[in-house]
């Protein structure tokens, strides 16, 4: 567990040094910052300002997650790091598990960072603090720990070219793939056909459970089970992956 945490400890440091990762938040801001003035012109009721805060928050969250997740591995094995890390008493997984936990540690910064934003922004709009706005960010939290737990899983086989494109079509996979199901029933599919639909759907990670922003724009609570069953469907999906990673990297050869 040390190791673990040592190495969490010296991706987060050396994440957080990364001039894009500042540009990203940098932008962000501005998004929230425009959004006042938007707010002013257009955006004329609140749910509507929510909705636009919200969305950008999971917008450029979905770009760090992407950024960690498919460039961090890729650049410690091209600067050697994994070849010395590894030289010293420190398995495979606990580098893997070190390396997850430490750039979920650099995506909870950046959320912290953007969530406290919002909630000023909202705040500022006179809708007091929104805390199923933070909820809805919370949720948007573990959906992409679990985005940079597939970009690893794919990174132990694949170029980092390659691991973008898995990742990105896997999370766009992901937030239809429940949908697919429900239009396959409606149109009437049967067999293997329905079968294939299915199994698209048990495969890949359904990205919908984790999607309460329209509830939280418009003041819905959500049920506490849904949140928990949300919180395990992350930690025993993401225990899959990293369990898939791992296996993957201690058969490859260095």
């Amino acid at each position: 567990m040390r190791n673990i945490w040592i190495i969490a400890k010296t991706t987060f440091r050396t994440e957080t040094r990364s001039k894009l990762l500042y540009g990203i938040l940098i932008f962000a801001f501005l998004y929230l910052f425009f959004e006042i003035f938007l707010a002013e012109l257009v955006l004329r009721e609140l749910p509507m300002v929510k909705s636009f805060g919200l969305a950008g928050i999971y917008f450029f969250n979905a770009i760090v997650a992407l950024f960690l997740g498919t460039t961090s591995f890729f650049r410690d094995v091209e600067r050697k790091v994994v070849y010395f890390i590894l030289a010293k008493p420190v398995s495979r997984a606990q580098f893997l598990l070190g390396k997850f936990f430490g750039l979920c540690l650099v995506l909870l910064l950046a959320t912290a960072i953007l969530g406290a934003g919002y909630l000023g922004l909202v705040a500022y709009e006179h809708g007091g603090f929104d805390g199923l706005g933070l909820l809805a960010i919370f949720m948007q939290y573990l959906e992409m720990a679990l985005f940079i737990a597939f970009a690893l899983f794919v990174s132990t086989f694949s170029s980092s070219l390659l691991s973008i494109v898995y990742t990105s079509a896997v999370f766009f996979i992901g937030h239809v793939v429940s949908q697919l199901v429900t239009d396959a029933r409606q149109i009437g599919l049967k067999g293997v056909q329905l079968l294939l639909v299915q199994a698209l759907y048990y495969v890949f990670p359904n990205l919908e459970k984790f999607d309460v922003r329209t509830l939280a724009i418009h003041d819905v609570a959500m049920p506490f089970h849904a949140v928990a069953l949300a919180f395990a469907y992350a930690a025993a999906y993401g225990a899959f992956l990293l369990s898939a990673a791992i296996w993957i990297f201690d058969k490859k050869e260095l």
